[in-house]
């Protein structure tokens, strides 16, 4: 359960974080597009990770808990060596002499019989282990039940083929349509991030945005004066504007002409609401097309 929760909080980042860049990006505000950059591609290497270590897993479970059909295990056993009688000295059809030595020392008797008992409880527990193993790597080996001539087997993955057959189209289907969308955003990103002049409008803009300066060490009439100095190349050609006039509280508004297009206006906005200024916030409240000499 806490797995699937991840991995749905991963995906959920993931596809918010992706849906904000292009949003950003179509809007020309670049720290904000940078940030949700860095958390798509940590979301994504998250969603990466996981699912290696979950094959890695499943690869793991695998080798270490095999289950060979009993005819390969069987085929395994009946091969298996006599078990060797590293201990022969011991029989008694040996006769005194070999053990000559053991039976002064005393203590040899004693080893060797205890190692007797380890080799056979190692024997006893250890070769099944191995002989399992050995007939899950051998398995592919096997012939089939009915021979290499004999009839196909049926197994319960046939029945199952529609259904993956099924599923996999969906899949298909799913991510050409995903491909297709993801070129058509990426198009009109693109096409909106591209530095383009605009036709001039006939008259001016009036702008009117709030300024809000966190800690207030400076007003918000000099921060929105920078905010428009440090923001007005973005309208990619020379422009004049009027004295910042207050028309409430930290709101602010002038006049720009000629009048900005409407790429010159969406790159002006992103600019103006991407705090480019430290523990400054700005939001463009109005931009509006004005006759000269209007107000």
């Amino acid at each position: 359960m806490t797995r699937r929760v991840g991995n749905a909080l991963t995906l959920v980042v993931l596809a918010v974080s992706g849906v904000y860049l292009l949003v950003y990006l179509y809007r020309w505000e670049w720290n904000r597009a940078l940030v949700a950059g860095v958390f798509f591609i940590a979301a994504e290497i998250a969603a990466v990770a996981g699912s290696v270590q979950r094959r890695l897993r499943a690869i793991e479970a695998r080798l270490d808990s095999p289950v060979p059909s009993q005819q390969v295990l069987g085929r395994v056993q009946d091969a298996a060596p006599a078990p060797a009688n590293r201990f022969a000295w011991l029989d008694d059809r040996m006769g005194s002499t070999n053990v000559f030595v053991p039976v002064l020392l005393g203590a040899g008797v004693i080893l060797s019989l205890l190692a007797t008992g380890v080799e056979r409880l190692a024997a006893a527990s250890a070769t099944p282990q191995l002989e399992r193993r050995l007939a899950s790597r051998l398995e592919l080996l096997a012939l089939p039940a009915g021979g290499l001539l004999g009839p196909a087997a049926t197994s319960a993955v046939d029945a199952t083929r529609p259904l993956r057959l099924a599923r996999r189209a969906f899949m298909a289907a799913v991510a050409v349509l995903g491909v297709l969308a993801s070129v058509q955003a990426v198009d009109l990103v693109a096409d909106a991030t591209q530095t383009r002049s605009d036709r001039t409008p006939t008259g001016a803009t009036e702008l009117t945005i709030a300024v809000h300066v966190e800690g207030r060490t400076v007003g918000e009439a000099a921060t929105a004066e920078a905010l428009w100095v440090a923001c007005r190349n973005t309208v990619n050609r020379a422009v004049e504007s009027t004295p910042l006039e207050a028309i409430g509280p930290d709101t602010y508004r002038f006049t720009v002409s000629p009048a900005l297009g409407d790429h010159a206006r969406r790159r002006l906005t992103g600019c103006l609401e991407d705090a480019t200024l430290d523990r400054t916030s700005a939001h463009v409240v109005a931009m509006v097309p004005v006759r000269l000499g209007g107000g």
